[in-house]
């Protein structure tokens, strides 16, 4: 399966555009490039209950509820420039020593790598 070039990395800032988050803000702790997904801190959160199960020691790993954050789909969330802290998309430069840096297209400052 080929990768997809997703344009946001890990650490990044984003705002959710859609979707029943629409409008939050978050930073993105984990991407899926080969499924297109991201998973933003604190928004889709979802509650799993965990039973309480014998593990081969003897003891009982213990049970509950777990809370942690599914992933959304990349298309749903935009990068958050730094300068004009709005928003925007991005395009890719080449810079002349054939680094790669991300351009806002609102303001055309860099918008530095994260992670």
């Amino acid at each position: 399966m080929t990768r997809k070039k997703l344009s946001v990395r890990t650490g990044d800032t984003v705002r959710v555009i859609a979707g029943n988050y629409a409008g939050a803000q978050g930073q993105v702790l984990r991407t899926i490039p080969s499924r297109g997904l991201v998973v933003v801190q604190d928004v889709n959160m979802r509650k799993h209950h965990k039973r309480p199960v014998a593990n081969a020691r003897g003891g009982v790993t213990e049970g509950g509820i777990v809370t942690y954050e599914e992933p959304i789909s990349v298309s749903n969330v935009m990068l958050l420039c730094p300068q004009c802290d709005e928003p925007s998309r991005v395009r890719r430069q080449r810079d002349a020593d054939g680094t790669i840096e991300r351009i806002c297209k609102r303001c055309d400052h860099p918008i530095p790598m994260a992670g």
